[in-house]
């Protein structure tokens, strides 16, 4: 097994065709201090449909020889395409188990001094992320939360498949990119035909139709489910929904959805510019995300202003009190959700929406809290900034008119009270509603007491 050094293998569709992701990448791996060296001696992976099909000793050889680069500096190898990956981990386990392939491979490898024995790693740049740096890691790096972004996922086929070579994830219900994309603040969303394949060779086949037919239904199905954007972690699979999505325009057929190597996506949660990633190489654009994020940014603001973010983002993670809450068990009412929609900036939406006043105050969500701090005092400020705003049941507005201009909540029972002996006075409260309606100082102005 090699250490823990690594070597970036690029790849020649990112090289050459899309130094865009290349710019993405190495802006990321240095933001988040990670060491890697270049090997100027790295050929094509070799491209896992065309030259495998074609001549399978030439692939074999020709991966074996890229795997003995950084073998011989006892380095492991971060891989940024999927079909590089497919390649060189699977022609690393179909090598290292067929020694007599082995041998001649080596037979060859050794007349330019180079050996291979297998002991090089190799791993896809997301897997790497996920399960080296880690999400929670990842997770803690992030200033710029995507939250409110509803990303559509692409696995494609080679960061999967074939399982018993590759062993990422499952191959049929993988996860590990969508946590990863989650951890960034945003939400993976489930589409049809999430895990179908982009396509990608079928115009080398001589069937390009077909490969399109196949980004339609893809974009169909992204859209249907609402998305704002689609994050891939393979170039071919980025060229074939960016200029796949520009040739569709010329059949009248638009969807404008940007897409993201995952690079990028990363890149901008950390905070990147969109120039240190190179993002403006894009065909579609992809200022409508930086548009949301922004008036989420914006609407943040004022729940900044309000709220304890932290404690908000805390108590979703936690949800201990949303099956105990009598309104949440006995309706549609979750507090849960509640501070979901804060924390996506959807202050507007919440304190419109007349389930915030399901809350009983009965308070125990503040005894089931681990911090001791509850809701209640979150649904309390929500329903005054609702009620400014003219939301408030009919119920409780007659109930705070009646207060604002009597000082009571209920009428004076003079009947009930003489029939059952009791003393009959009415409340001077007089001084109360003054002060309610009186006029403030001039130095504060005129205007209502209440808020």
């Amino acid at each position: 097994m090699a250490n823990n050094s690594l070597d970036l293998f690029l790849g020649c569709m990112i090289q050459y065709r899309l130094p865009l992701i290349e710019k993405g990448i190495r802006s990321v791996l240095a933001k988040l201090d990670v060491p890697f060296e270049d090997i100027p001696q790295y050929s094509c992976c070799p491209e896992p449909n065309g030259i495998k099909n074609s001549n399978y000793y030439l692939h074999a050889l020709t991966a074996s020889r890229n795997l003995a680069l950084s073998e011989k500096r006892n380095h492991n190898i971060l891989a940024a395409c999927n079909g590089c990956f497919e390649t060189l981990k699977g022609v690393r386990s179909e090598v290292g188990i067929d020694p007599v392939l082995q041998q001649k491979i080596n037979a060859d490898l050794e007349r330019i001094g180079l050996r291979f024995t297998g002991k090089t790693d190799v791993f896809h740049i997301v897997e790497y992320f996920a399960r080296k740096v880690g999400t929670g890691t990842i997770r803690d790096q992030v200033v710029n939360p995507l939250r409110d972004l509803r990303v559509a996922v692409h696995y494609g086929c080679h960061f999967l498949r074939p399982s018993h070579r590759i062993q990422t994830d499952n191959p049929l219900d993988p996860h590990i990119f969508d946590e990863l994309v989650e951890a960034l603040g945003s939400l993976s969303v489930p589409y049809d035909d999430k895990m179908l394949c982009c396509g990608g060779s079928l115009d080398r086949a001589g069937n390009a139709t077909a490969g399109l037919d196949i980004v339609k239904t893809k974009l169909e199905k992204m859209k249907q489910a609402g998305v704002d954007c689609i994050v891939t972690c393979c170039p071919q699979c980025f060229l074939q929904f960016d200029v796949g999505q520009d040739s569709l325009k010329k059949v009248d057929m638009e969807f404008n959805l940007p897409v993201f190597y995952f690079t990028e996506l990363l890149g901008i949660a950390l905070g990147l510019s969109p120039e240190e990633l190179g993002l403006e190489e894009h065909r579609i654009p992809v200022e409508s995300v930086f548009e949301k994020l922004n008036r989420r940014k914006q609407a943040m603001q004022q729940i900044k202003e309000e709220f304890d973010e932290e404690f908000l983002e805390k108590c979703y993670e936690c949800a201990a009190c949303e099956h105990d809450c009598p309104p949440a068990r006995f309706s549609n009412f979750s507090p849960r959700e509640f501070v979901g929609k804060l924390l996506a900036g959807q202050l507007e939406e919440v304190i419109a929406d007349d389930r915030i006043w399901s809350c009983l105050d009965c308070y125990l969500c503040y005894e089931l809290c681990p911090s001791k701090m509850g809701l209640v005092d979150v649904f309390t400020k929500l329903r005054n900034l609702a009620r400014k705003t003219g939301h408030i049941p009919q119920g409780f507005k007659n109930e705070f008119e009646s207060f604002e201009k009597t000082g009571l909540v209920a009428k004076y029972a003079v009947a009930r009270r003489k029939k059952l002996g009791l003393p009959v006075f009415r409340p001077e409260l007089d001084d109360l509603v003054k002060m309610f309606t009186q006029p403030k100082s001039k130095k504060q102005g005129k205007g209502k007491v209440v808020p």
